[in-house]
């Protein structure tokens, strides 16, 4: 571990847990691309999403994100912004915040593939 990681307080209030799974988002303001995309999901914690999209996005930018409920079927549609969004090898890394009325939703419904 670096010096400068020993240092850095961790910022996260929840902790992760992996999940490679598809999302549907769909974009409020898509700024002449595509208003609905498909992300390729790393991390999902009780406060937000790491996720891989093929195009770029904004900090401040508003989502709709698809989430599957559990193995046999059924969503939760999840409101969240775009924290940040980096250059990476396979696209772009993206981060989201889920908005604070969906930020508990994990205390009583976990998605099938964050469950398991």
């Amino acid at each position: 571990m670096s010096e400068t990681a020993k240092l850095m307080p961790e910022r996260r209030h929840f902790p992760r847990t992996q999940l490679q799974m598809k999302v549907q988002c769909i974009r409020f303001d898509p700024d002449g691309g595509d208003v609905v995309d498909v992300l390729d999901t790393i991390n999902i914690s009780r406060s937000g999403l790491g996720a891989l999209a093929q195009r770029p996005y904004y900090p401040g930018q508003r989502v709709l994100l698809c989430l599957p409920l559990t193995s046999m079927g059924g969503r939760r549609n999840i409101y969240a912004t775009v924290i940040r969004c980096r250059l990476a090898e396979e696209g772009y890394s993206i981060g989201l915040e889920f908005d604070a009325t969906s930020s508990g939703i994990w205390q009583t419904d976990k998605p099938a593939a964050a469950a398991a």
